[in-house]
């Protein structure tokens, strides 16, 4: 089951491996759980063709088990795969499955909701729907963190401009190198002086020589 959706969503929601009626049907999240990720979207308001819906694990476990450790680093290529062509600003992992795959570290009844970074992408995790359909708690807590959505794209504009304001590494080189070249010119010209002159030049001239060298210095760190 690779997943359905928009092939040019900013948003891509990851659950954690296909059930029963998305191994039959080849489609994420069709049975109860989809319907409350349906309704949950409904609120922001998203449908399915806004974004791009896909699992951890591409293939049912047995008895709905959890995906073992082994099983998702096969078919983690995969995933990466379709994150390098839909290229997402941010991503939305459902349970505690998804989100270990992005955030080892992660503890879903801590960061469920948070706005947290993702290498240069958002990431946002929920609890899985299938954990609302149990628990009411966790459905109310759904139904509020999926609110949190257009402040994640918010965000992640608001990081891709900021980025886009820091002059890129072939500027900063250019930069240093005129500054090398100015350094070099003249340590050239202090070397040309004969000692004569060398000797006629008084102590104020060479501070302020010095002087003019820190204030250039200082102007090229504003850049």
């Amino acid at each position: 089951m690779p997943g359905d959706g928009s092939a040019v969503a900013s948003i891509l929601i990851v659950g954690e491996g296909p059930g029963f009626n998305e191994d039959q049907l080849g489609l994420p999240f069709v049975g109860r759980s989809g319907k409350l990720l349906d309704e949950l979207l409904a609120t922001v308001p998203l449908s399915r063709e806004d974004v791009f819906i896909t699992n951890v694990v591409k293939c049912r476990p047995p008895n709905n088990r959890d995906p073992l450790p082994d099983e998702v680093a096969a078919c983690r290529p995969y995933l990466e795969f379709q994150m390098q062509l839909l290229n997402p600003k941010v991503i939305v992992t459902l349970g505690r499955h998804s989100l270990l795959r992005f955030y080892p570290e992660g503890k879903i009844s801590n960061d469920h909701g948070k706005i947290l970074q993702w290498g240069d992408r958002i990431l946002l995790p929920l609890y899985h729907p299938a954990a609302g359909l149990r628990n009411p708690a966790i459905k109310r807590d759904l139904q509020r963190d999926v609110l949190m959505l257009p402040e994640a794209l918010r965000e992640s504009l608001r990081r891709t401009n900021t980025v886009s304001l820091i002059p890129n590494a072939g500027e900063l080189q250019i930069q240093q190198a005129n500054r090398t070249s100015k350094l070099s010119e003249r340590s050239t010209v202090n070397r040309t002086l004969s000692d004569d002159v060398v000797d006629q030049i008084s102590e104020p001239i060479i501070g302020k020589d010095i002087f003019e060298n820190k204030q250039g210095e200082n102007q090229l760190g504003m850049f």
